[in-house]
């Protein structure tokens, strides 16, 4: 995932890194707002959301 933004970045492709990054941040949000009601609270919930983001559903 880093690479791709770097990569994109470093074409001048700044439209395409932003709508990349904004996937991967409403992602987490999402998958943190699941975590959070499935009632794990704190650094538990904050795994689990960063699990289900960059470790592709390890967390499920």
């Amino acid at each position: 995932m880093i690479t791709a933004l770097v990569l994109l970045a470093w074409h001048g492709k700044l439209v395409a890194v932003g709508m990349v990054s904004a996937v991967s941040l409403l992602w987490f949000s999402a998958a943190f707002a699941w975590a959070y009601a499935d009632e794990d609270h704190g650094r538990h919930a904050l795994q689990r959301a960063y699990n289900s983001t960059f470790g592709w559903g390890d967390a499920f």
